[in-house]
């Protein structure tokens, strides 16, 4: 009887134990880049690690071309990213810790530089490269570091790579402009999102945008029932999102001369200093159109430059406009951006980033798929 009762206490002690460290490990191996460094770099930067002769020849510039390129829409050049070039010896552990890098490589260079290039690529990856011409990149997370993305461009010859990189210069360009809006939303419902104002537009407007801590809504003196303004005021820096709607009527709300007349007609009369003094677009340069997927629905995005009737104020505006089937409304959502004296892309950035947590009622319902 004395063993029995020695077991048994034995089992009740060591069972909760023996949980214990099976949920410990489990947990333990939940995200294996734990260990690694934190990510650093500036906001749209990106290292890139090639050999010094691909670098200064034709596959250079077309990574120039691809990266480099001026973002439309901005009053000065402004490229999409800040390209920091690192030859493949000197690419230190600091350098490698970089957000954004980019690695580039074909397999026929036997330079010194392209051989350490491929050494980054396994027997396997590389007999795979050599036989499928069309694969030419492929991206991985927290390679040398925690919240980092890697991008890797390859192909047979600089010939095969630079053909791939022209075919697809948008695709290839969107995948670092994706991680920043990404990171950007990360940083910016990290602490104090105004909840209860996505929370009182959703129930009183009919639609839900995120909207992050230091953007406030404007209050209207006419009080509009289909325009919303939400702005951050900063001592150097005017950042605004508005969102407009009206009911959808016919496919020519889609066109360039549709859609700015809507916007005409929204900003001159709600976006005003005073009687005489209204919004209206800059006429310095073309505004730039392009149909895109707006979290799943069909948009077209408009980038330009807009100003102060009286000329006092300007800068970039970027727009989306599309249709919620469930309620029949045409939206009209834009972020616009006033500082003068600095760099735009950072900021026009950051108001499509709360552009793009916009949803419909239909949307937030929608529950999360997990897989």
């Amino acid at each position: 009887m004395n063993s029995i009762k020695i077991i048994q206490k034995l089992i009740a002690f060591v069972l909760p134990v023996l949980f214990v460290a099976l949920t410990a490990c489990e947990q333990g191996k939940s995200d294996p880049s734990d260990t690694l460094p934190t990510a650093r770099g500036a906001s749209g930067e990106v290292v890139l690690v090639m050999d010094s002769a691909s670098w200064q020849g034709e596959l250079g510039d077309e990574i120039r071309q691809t990266f480099l390129k001026a973002m439309p829409g901005l009053p000065q050049p402004e490229p999409y990213f800040s390209v920091r070039y690192v030859d493949p010896f000197k690419l230190n552990k600091v350098l490698r810790n970089a957000k954004n890098m980019l690695f580039v490589a074909t397999m026929n260079n036997e330079s010194r530089g392209g051989r350490k290039m491929r050494s980054y690529f396994t027997d396997s990856s590389i007999e795979r490269i050599q036989s499928d011409p069309n694969l030419f990149q492929f991206s991985k997370k927290n390679q040398f570091a925690r919240g980092q993305q890697v991008l890797f461009l390859f192909g047979t010859s600089d010939d095969a790579l630079i053909e791939n990189l022209r075919n697809n210069r948008k695709e290839v360009r969107s995948h670092f402009h994706r991680v920043e809006i990404d990171r950007l939303q990360q940083n910016l419902y990290k602490a104090n999102e105004q909840r209860s104002v996505n929370k009182n537009l959703l129930q009183d407007e009919g639609f839900y945008l995120r909207v992050p801590y230091g953007y406030e809504r404007v209050p209207l003196d006419h009080n509009p029932e289909d325009f919303v303004w939400i702005r951050n005021l900063g001592d150097e820096v005017d950042k605004s999102v508005v969102v407009a709607y009206e009911e959808y009527t016919s496919e020519g709300a889609f066109s360039p001369e549709g859609i700015m007349q809507f916007r005409k007609r929204l900003m001159s009369k709600n976006i005003r200093d005073d009687s005489t003094t209204f919004m209206t677009i800059q006429d310095l340069a073309p505004i730039e159109f392009d149909t895109i997927n707006f979290n799943g629905k069909y948009a077209i995005e408009a980038r330009g430059l807009w100003k102060m009737s009286n000329n006092s104020m300007g800068g970039p505006f970027l727009s989306y406009t599309f249709v919620d089937e469930e309620t029949n409304r045409l939206y009209y959502i834009e972020g616009f951006v006033y500082s003068p004296g600095k760099q735009k892309r950072p900021f026009i950035r950051e108001v499509e980033a709360i552009l793009k947590t916009f949803k419909t009622p239909e949307e937030v319902k929608a529950p999360k798929t997990t897989s």
